[in-house]
């Protein structure tokens, strides 16, 4: 019989690469097998003489393929670990085994009752843990790493921090990468649950990493065991903060996780990837998980179970509530027992110069994208990008979207700019000015949502008679007490009864911020093709605490277009409900089935008054190329 091959498996904590070398034989197919399945796959994997050197959650990839006993006696070779790399495939193969065994029911470690006893000895007792958030914390107890896919308001900060202490070894950390945005909530959750007389290590507050790499490396070797950092610093601090992953034990938590939903395709994605196999314990928090669609979970997954396949599965088009089985939790609103939103869609005409305008736009921005979808082009698609970004533009803010469209048409004597300007803000702005004033008028505080920066400040001008704060990226985080901060702003909507409109951007104001205390009511003058901007600026009015009896009202307001023309908006309206469809599906969530039917059974915003005829018709007359009639010759 054949000597079997022997490949050598070594970990460099440094690079936190797995080294693969061919120590004995070369009968075997493994070691072309091994180039085959890794060279070209990733600008990290290095081949040298006899040696092969991958990311380690990708060498886990290799051993979960290979490394079956089976696999190993059919290919006559076997692997050999040294070091490091031992212990870690032996703390890989156990959760490889535990995960595959959880998807299908979980081993409950510990019931409710002991884990309010144990909660109640460490301190924990100023907040008592909802039945719901119980139950999720013995299911997330059951798994050596977790999902918490909740609706915001439900307490997944809560939830996170009381399995930190239930979970927490001798010496480990508590790390915490999140927006900026969810600082406020990380910071306040000890003196919101610990008692005062707990032990110091329990009543530790957090500290908030921030500067040059030496000063954070600095506060990492300080003695303090519990951080925040925020997604942007981490990618500018990447290899002190992997240095730091890899000679302590860590509980890593990512809050808004489908921010690295990208995966390799982005530098946070790659980043939280490589280090992915490093912390003791990992968890992700995200009401949100598939934003746009499946492949949105794949890099999360990854990182939860590096090695383990979830995301290949999911790439292969497996449904993702097929390949998660039972390794994540989800508490719904329903289970909060918060009241329905009522959802209202209300269509707006558009003024006739604001019609010939978008049908310019439409008919460039449809040969763009027919050329793009022929070509399949990065950079077309990044101009098609933007070109569908200026016609949702358009559709709300014409005179806005006069700015970026050509010099040739912006600065020339054209009847169709003329019109837009004698036109002013279009009668979707108007419509929504007016019906924040109707709230207003009736003691109704009110946020206005819109994607666009530039849009915002016009409706703040228009509605500066409401007294209205702007939240938007630009806005810096700082004291409540200084206006010019998003703190300052929120404090000022909560408890200034002269302001009563906020106008935001949901990318900037979507997370961490709760409005639901003094607003009930909610107007999208747009939205954007992202589920998560919707889904989730929903939540800041909508969501666990609403005084009893409050009615929740979100009207949504959509620009009709002439027939023939196609709308912009309703194209939004469809990918929104297919979107949220298939995260009803993937959570089994009764809430997101009905804003999905809301959006489906939403009237299509189509003028038929006006069809594509007319319009062409209006852009002739106002050009100057229309026909001169008979009577005017006379």
């Amino acid at each position: 019989m054949t000597p079997a091959d022997t490949i050598g498996i070594e970990y460099d904590p440094v690079r936190i690469t797995g080294r693969f070398s061919r120590l004995e034989g070369n009968q075997s197919s493994i070691w072309d097998r091994l180039l085959a399945a890794t060279v070209g796959s990733s600008s990290d994997v290095s081949v040298a003489h006899e040696t092969l050197e991958v990311p380690w959650p990708q060498a886990l990839t290799i051993i979960r393929d290979y490394g079956s006993r089976s696999q190993q006696e059919a290919l006559n070779f076997r692997f050999r670990p040294f070091g490091e790399a031992q212990a870690r495939i032996a703390t890989f193969a156990n959760e490889v085994k535990r995960a595959n065994a959880s998807r299908d029911s979980l081993n409950v470690l510990m019931d409710r009752d002991e884990i309010n006893g144990s909660l109640e000895a460490l301190g924990f007792t100023l907040r008592t843990l909802k039945p719901f958030q119980l139950r999720d914390v013995e299911r997330l107890l059951s798994l050596p790493h977790g999902a918490n896919f909740s609706v915001p308001g439900a307490g997944k900060t809560t939830v996170t921090f009381a399995l930190h202490l239930l979970t927490r070894k001798p010496g480990q950390h508590f790390f915490v990468i999140g927006p900026r945005a969810a600082f406020p909530a990380w910071k306040t959750i000890i003196g919101e649950c610990i008692a005062p007389e707990a032990p110091l290590e329990v009543r530790e507050p957090f500290t908030v990493l921030e500067g040059r790499p030496d000063h954070i490396d600095r506060q990492l070797r300080s003695g303090a065991t519990r951080f925040l950092i925020s997604y942007d610093l981490m990618l500018r601090n990447g290899d002190t903060l992997a240095n730091y992953f890899a000679r302590q034990p860590v509980h890593l938590v990512l809050d808004e996780a489908h921010r690295m939903k990208a995966g390799l395709n982005s530098q946070r994605g790659a980043y939280l990837l490589n280090v992915s196999g490093l912390p003791s314990r990992r968890d992700i928090l995200t009401g949100t998980p598939m934003p746009q669609s499946a492949e949105d979970l794949a890099a999360q997954l990854a990182f939860l179970w590096p090695g383990q396949g979830l995301d290949l599965q999911i790439s292969r088009g497996v449904a993702p509530r097929e390949v998660l089985g039972n390794l994540y939790v989800r508490t719904t609103k329903s289970e909060l027992g918060i009241p329905k939103a009522f959802r209202h869609f209300r269509q707006v005409d558009m003024a006739p110069g604001h019609t010939a305008l978008y049908g310019i736009v439409r008919n460039e921005t449809l040969r763009q994208l027919s050329g793009v979808v022929a070509a399949g082009n990065l950079a077309d698609i990044a101009r098609a990008r933007r070109s569908v970004m200026r016609l949702l533009q358009l559709s709300t803010n014409p005179i806005l979207a006069l700015q970026g469209l050509s010099d040739g048409l912006a600065t020339s004597d054209s009847g169709v700019v003329e019109l837009v300007l004698e036109e002013g803000p279009s009668t979707k702005m108007r419509a929504v000015a007016d019906h924040a004033r109707e709230l207003a008028r009736e003691g109704r505080k009110v946020v206005i949502w819109t994607i666009f920066t530039n849009t915002l400040l016009d409706m703040e001008r228009m509605l500066a008679d409401l007294n209205p704060v702007t939240l938007f990226g630009a806005v810096p985080n700082g004291d409540d007490t200084d206006s010019d901060t998003r703190e300052g702003r929120l404090r000022r909507f909560h408890e200034d009864e002269s302001c009563m409109c906020m106008i935001a951007n949901p990318a900037a104001a979507g997370e961490g911020i709760s409005l639901h205390m003094v607003c009930h009511d909610a107007i999208y003058l747009d939205r954007s093709y992202v589920s998560t901007h919707y889904l989730q600026s929903i939540d800041r009015i909508h969501r666990l605490g609403l005084p009893p009896g409050t009615e929740t009202n979100i009207y949504i307001y959509q620009t009709k277009a002439p027939a023939g023309l196609g709308s912009i908006d309703y194209s939004v309206n469809r990918r929104l409900s297919t979107k949220i469809r298939a995260l009803q599906q993937l959570l089994n969530d009764e809430d997101l089935h009905e804003v999905a039917l809301d959006e489906e059974n939403a009237a299509d915003p189509v003028n038929l008054d006006v069809d594509l005829q007319d319009v062409i018709d209006l852009l002739d007359e106002l050009e100057g190329r229309a026909p001169v009639s008979q009577d005017e010759d006379d």
